[in-house]
């Protein structure tokens, strides 16, 4: 897929800014917690179980991040950090993607919960302010003459108490790995009880979980059929200018009427899916990026002509998956829905309350531009979610909204593009919970363990993207499945074997390229150091990895919708009520509210909880969601909400989605 960096107009306003108010800001005292912590019993009879994680005790990166669980004695349990802090650098921490709500720059204060998945990042830099110097830590730095040090360490886990009488009942399954050595699987499929899904909400991806009885993808409704969503690459492109007989450099934008009929033909027959897309990422841009020029001017005719003759004749939806975006004017400014590349409120110039006003009065947007006639993509990933702070370079050095920031964007997203497109324009949620911008996206190189098959040594992952909470993917997905306009929802592609032998494809083996690597110009994924000199893998398909938990998530937020598809058949209308809300440690608040669709930037803004109702106009029955993504990750909240004339009282955990049937 396209690896899309820091834009050039990013980094001048950047320099700007910075040559204007200095290149670093004074350091700032960590904030404290308000209140003593409660004293540690000498035993807390519970432990950390993480997901492919085996530290060295020698290896510098390792320790980093030195977690512990602890007891006090409230007969709860807390996490703390023992890595000394290291001279001139700061910390972040983000726990199922909150953070400590007094300081950010430590490890949440609160207590956790057993037996449930947790995502913890500590971000290590050498810099003052997270919010205003992120981007000196990036290698497109050029303003202070060098990047200066990063490092991220990301662990997954989950906590064992022995003393825990009942495993949490959960809406969602929730399969816990037995140690920290490699998973595999992680039983999503096996564990999960038999659901079915309406026609109109499918799932799935390219990839097939090739160790998966099939039985198993089906009972939780995974798309295994031929009609599945498929992009078609630089290869099937270069195969459709040879069958066009494609002369002189001139490419789709230069087919006449009669040549676009037939490349219509062809693209709807190549393959079997019912909704495809085309990614175009030649090797060689200058020699072949005629083919399917996305500079032309052309280029978005030429894709929304070929959209409807697709459509039409074959009963087919496509897109271009790189290439002009939904465009709009309102109140004389131009914008760009550009899927998941559009990173941010503060983007092209424009400003939070930009989106504020488009959302308050709707009827201003005008000239309305679509990349396709019948469908457009959501979704998520790609986006930075540890230094993606342009939308908060004013903040003091105590506040990390990054990791929030992917998740209130692309909801925010969603609700314009259901703004914007006809009715008639469907949705297909496409997203990879991963890292990948800037181009140098945050690697962690915490995953170390043992890949079996009578291998003596450990395997570690150094091109490691940092991973969206688990827990925040679940709850994406499932708020795009409540949006009737969302049919499909596409996990991009993943390692397609359970078995951690596999990673050895892609590695160096005991500081040698091996195996794969040793023939695709020194690209390698992981490194494997021991006594021994493994074979390399006899099947040719790679080790799932992280991609289990990501899938997993995935899998969870539909066995959600299923639950619930009563009310979301397809009918389901949007409602937004005023509410009241009470964090554990605050004052009760009356959130700011307008009665539009812009409550996800207006939660980003005002750092505030957001809510939604969907009610089906043919039973009345409604759906509420409740959820304070500022919130720190267990806390208990309470919001108040009045709907149709009853009030309602209800208290969250923490920053998790709140779902209720009325």
């Amino acid at each position: 897929m396209a690896k899309i960096g820091i834009t050039l107009a990013a980094i001048v306003s950047l320099m700007v800014y910075y040559q204007r108010n200095n290149l670093f800001s004074s350091p700032e005292p960590v904030i404290t917690s308000s209140a003593p912590l409660l004293p540690e019993l000498p035993r807390s009879q519970a432990a950390i179980v993480y997901f492919e994680h085996e530290p060295d005790p020698k290896n510098y990166e390792d320790q980093q991040l030195q977690l512990r669980v602890v007891r006090r004695n409230d007969q709860r349990l807390y996490l703390v950090d023992d890595a000394k802090p290291e001279k001139g650098r700061i910390t972040y921490y983000s726990l199922n993607g909150s953070v400590n709500a007094t300081d950010a720059r430590r490890l949440s204060d609160l207590p956790i919960q057993p037996s449930r998945w947790i995502h913890l990042v500590k971000y290590t830099a050498e810099i003052n302010n997270i919010n205003s110097e992120a981007w000196l830590t990036s290698e497109t730095n050029t303003v202070a003459g060098q990047t200066k040090y990063s490092s991220v360490s990301e662990v997954i886990f989950w906590v064992k108490d022995s003393l825990q009488q009942a495993s949490p009942v959960l809406a969602y399954t929730q399969p816990l790995w037995p140690n920290n050595g490699p998973v595999g699987d992680s039983k999503i499929f096996k564990q999960t009880p038999a659901f079915s899904l309406p026609p109109q909400k499918k799932y799935g991806s390219e990839s097939k979980q090739l160790d998966e009885p099939v039985v198993n993808l089906r009972k939780v409704g995974w798309n295994v059929s031929d009609d599945r969503f498929k992009l078609l690459y630089a290869g099937e492109v270069l195969e459709l200018m040879n069958h066009s007989r494609a002369q002189n450099r001139r490419g789709i934008t230069k087919f006449d009427a009669r040549q676009l009929d037939q490349a219509a033909d062809w693209l709807a027959k190549r393959l079997p899916s019912s909704t495809f897309a085309v990614d175009f990422e030649p090797a060689n841009p200058a020699a072949d990026g005629w083919q399917w020029d996305m500079s032309d001017p052309a280029f978005r005719k030429t894709m929304y002509d070929l959209s409807d003759k697709i459509y039409k004749k074959h009963g087919k939806l496509f897109f271009s998956w790189i290439g002009d975006p939904l465009t709009f004017t309102f109140q004389g400014k131009n914008f760009k829905l550009d899927g998941y590349a559009n990173d941010n409120w503060s983007a092209d110039k424009k400003k939070i309350d930009d989106y504020l006003a488009l959302h308050e009065h709707p009827k201003d947007i005008q000239q309305v531009q679509l990349p396709s006639p019948v469908v457009l993509m959501t979704g998520f990933g790609y986006t930075s979610s540890t230094v993606n702070t342009s939308d908060v370079t004013d903040q003091p050095a105590r506040v990390w909204k990054a990791p929030i920031n992917w998740y209130l964007r692309t909801l925010d997203m969603l609700n314009i593009k259901s703004l914007t497109a006809p009715p008639t324009v469907k949705f297909i949620n496409f997203f990879w919970p991963y890292e990948d911008k800037p181009s140098d996206a945050r690697r962690s190189h915490t995953r170390r363990f043992k890949v079996g098959h009578g291998s003596k040594g450990y395997i570690r992952q150094l091109d490691n993207r940092v991973m969206y909470p688990m827990n925040l993917v679940r709850d994406a997905v499932f708020v795009h499945l409540c949006n009737p306009r969302v049919f499909y929802t596409n996990y991009w592609i993943f390692g397609q074997s359970y078995d951690p032998y596999q990673a050895l494809r892609y590695a160096k083996i005991n500081g040698n390229l091996s195996c794969v690597s040793q023939n695709t110009g020194g690209y390698f994924v992981y490194d494997y150091q021991g006594p021994d000199q493994p074979a390399c893998p006899t099947v040719a398909e790679d080790y799932m990895g992280k991609d289990a938990l990501g899938v997993a998530a995935m899998v969870q937020a539909h066995e959600l919708f299923a639950k619930h598809q009563l009310i979301l058949d397809g009918s389901q209308v949007r409602e937004t009520y005023a509410f009241d809300y009470q964090r554990s440690t605050q004052k009760p608040q009356k959130a700011t509210w307008q009665n539009d669709t812009g409550e996800f930037a207006r939660a980003f803004k005002f750092n505030q909880p957001w809510l939604q109702v969907w009610r089906n106009p043919k039973t009345g029955k409604r759906l509420l969601l409740f959820q304070d993504t500022f919130a720190e990750a267990f806390e208990p909240v309470q919001f108040t909400v009045t709907i149709n004339g009853k009030k309602i009282q209800r208290t969250t955990e923490g920053n998790a989605l709140y779902i209720e049937a009325l």
